[in-house]
């Protein structure tokens, strides 16, 4: 049997002690489950990856994977050379290289300067999740996801920025997104957040839309 990973924080709003069980994605709040950011966003977008064939979701995934460790082991590690970076990850092909490479020109072009990443956050033990990376940009904090599809979803990343940042207990002054598709040009784009009103509002219909189905 495959030995478990827990991850454990208290990191969250008002330092509530959270755990996560990485073979089955799963958080827990003093010993009881609770959804995550994710499971609300498949409620708030429940068709988004319907019409794309599974294989292809999961070459997706591992590629977005790959780009998200590498540019956690170079912030880290601060390691920013992708020679050196190939000796640690495996799988590193040309294309995820190029995502690396133009991770790096953003990261010179906007004075990105890393704060905190791959944290974990909850809010009051309702809804869990881990941010990607909280950072100076141009000398400004902010809350950043770094994203590798093929097209960029901004109202999604809206509702998914803004429940991290309510999480987080902490306003901060921009939210971005670092786009880093494959075989592209690599963006930061500023992301429009959500209000508490709004947050509060869809977290209580998913809730009710949750009790629903496991009445069934």
């Amino acid at each position: 049997m495959a030995e478990q990973k827990v991850r454990m924080d208290t990191s969250g709003f008002m330092n509530k002690y959270i755990e996560f069980l990485e073979n089955e994605h799963i958080y827990l709040y003093k010993g009881y489950i609770i959804p995550s950011v994710s499971e609300i966003l498949k409620f708030i977008f429940p068709n988004k990856y319907e019409n794309i064939p599974f294989q292809i979701l999961k070459e997706k995934s591992i590629f977005g994977t790959k780009v998200h460790e590498a540019i956690e082991i170079l912030e880290r590690e601060q390691k920013l050379d992708i020679d050196a970076l190939k000796q640690e990850i495996e799988g590193i092909n040309y294309i995820i290289e190029s995502s690396i490479e133009q991770y790096l020109k953003l990261k010179k072009e906007y004075e990105i300067e890393m704060l905190e990443q791959e944290q974990m956050v909850n809010y009051d033990g309702l809804y869990a999740g881990r941010f990607d990376m909280i950072a100076n940009i141009n000398g400004i904090k902010s809350l950043c996801d770094v994203k590798t599809t093929a097209e960029l979803d901004e109202e999604y990343l809206s509702w998914q920025l803004s429940f991290y940042q309510l999480a987080k207990g902490e306003t901060f002054k921009k939210l971005y997104c670092i786009w880093l598709p494959k075989k592209g040009l690599g963006k930061l784009v500023e992301i429009k957040r959500k209000t508490k009103k709004e947050l509060l509002s869809k977290l209580e219909e998913f809730q009710l839309w949750k009790k629903k189905q496991e009445n069934l």
